[in-house]
């Protein structure tokens, strides 16, 4: 018997072929695993990353960071771990960016931060020794930093106060000033912002432009000696509009997180937007606007108080029906403060979700769910001019979310306000 058979030469090519697809998907499979592994340890060093960068933002929180310098920290274990963390302002909030970098894996996170008081008054009414008058259906929830003379009621044109309490919280006695506002040497130089900027990021504003630029890139500017109009066009990010002259914006311009810079600023009937304005002499939010959070009105007068006094108009004006979710401001050098004009009025049927803030003469005719801070009311009804009245107005503090992050008053703790990278 021939135990030496010829095997067909078809028969060897089907073995080999056979052989080949297994060694193929052998070292595909040995690939694929090889590959997975990789995935998820990148995965989960970038994950950690993530956790780090979170960690961060919790840590901010409690530490102070110095302006325009970058602070290393270690958050883990890990030894080839580096977490970055800068921050800068970017008008009444500051910028925050965190990066982590794990294993050549980085993650990146900018946030606009603001300061986060759960303590804070509902009203801070500077004593001027001058009780606070309540008339109408004011009604005031929270507590009260107020003149030694403290709270009562009050008549105008004979209507009497119609609530069923003066006061929802606990009151204290308030001081011969205000709370300093932390960055409001850095909002003051704002108007300057533009000085010694490189001309390769100054950009001409066009109808119908569509604008975006992110808080990882250099900031750009827009800037004109005459009168900046805005409208039907987009604005997004890190973007700063100057007009050493005047700003309008339209309700057709879309405005998000930008800066607008100028001497005065009027904000169109029916704007919607989410953006910061800054002006010198005059600030306008006209009626029905909708600021969306965060946003912030910020005025920062020299006026001299005679100019005030003749001026028929109040320099900051919110109209009927306008919401605002952030920051009003307005702050004025001069200290002498005996006049009987409104340097800021509240229209009535508004709605401020946040905190005003005036150092001057203020007309409340709205609702603020938040704090309000201020020298004095002055109320003009019926011909006649009522000190440190509040006529048909509400304050709410326990109507601010806790999440709300504002002005860099009354503590350390920051929080974030919004992401924007």
């Amino acid at each position: 018997m021939n135990v030496f058979k010829k095997v067909k030469a078809s028969a060897l090519q089907y073995v080999l072929i056979i052989s080949v697809i297994i060694a193929l998907v052998v070292f595909a499979f040995i690939g694929l695993v090889s590959l997975q592994q990789r995935l998820q340890s990148k995965n989960t060093v970038y994950k950690e990353a993530i956790r780090n960068v979170q960690s961060a933002f919790q840590y901010l929180e409690h530490t102070k960071i110095d302006y325009n310098e970058e602070k290393e920290i270690q958050l883990s274990d890990i030894a080839l771990e580096n977490t970055i963390i800068s921050k800068k302002h970017w008008g009444a909030f500051d910028m925050v960016t965190i990066t982590c970098t794990i294993n050549n894996e980085s993650f990146t996170k900018v946030a606009l931060v603001g300061n986060n008081n759960q303590k804070q008054d509902a009203l801070h009414l500077q004593e001027n020794n001058t009780p606070l008058v309540v008339v109408g259906k004011t009604k005031i929830v929270g507590n009260a930093s107020l003149p030694k003379q403290g709270v009562k009621t009050g008549n105008i044109a004979g209507t009497s106060f119609y609530g069923n309490q003066l006061l929802y919280g606990r009151t204290k006695r308030s001081s011969s000033s205000l709370p300093s506002i932390q960055n409001l040497s850095y909002l003051k130089s704002l108007k300057n912002s533009i000085v010694g900027k490189d001309e390769n990021l100054f950009f001409e504003l066009e109808e119908g432009m569509l604008k975006e630029q992110t808080f990882l890139e250099e900031t750009i500017f827009t800037a004109s000696n005459a009168t900046v109009f805005l409208r039907n066009i987009t604005l997004r990010g890190n973007i700063i509009v100057y007009s050493s002259t005047k700003i309008k914006v339209d309700k057709s311009a879309i405005l998000e997180d930008v800066l607008l810079i100028a001497p005065i600023i009027e904000i169109g009937k029916n704007t919607v937007g989410n953006f910061q304005a800054f002006a010198t002499k005059e600030l306008k939010v006209g009626e029905q606007c909708d600021l969306k959070y965060p946003s912030a009105l910020v005025l920062l007068s020299n006026k001299s108080q005679k100019n005030i006094a003749n001026t028929p108009e109040a320099s900051f004006f919110i109209k009927k029906g306008a919401k605002i979710k952030g920051i009003v401001l307005f702050e004025n050098e001069d200290t002498q403060k005996i006049n009987f004009n409104q340097q800021v009025v509240i229209a009535e049927n508004t709605m401020i979700t946040g905190e005003v803030y005036c150092n001057q003469n203020l007309e409340l005719l709205g609702t603020v769910y938040g704090s309000v801070y201020t020298n004095k009311f002055i109320t003009k009804q019926f011909g006649s001019v009522y000190v440190n009245h509040l006529y048909n107005a509400e304050i709410n503090r326990t109507k601010l979310p806790v999440s709300y992050c504002g002005l860099a008053i009354e503590g350390n703790t920051q929080k974030v306000a919004k992401w924007v990278y």
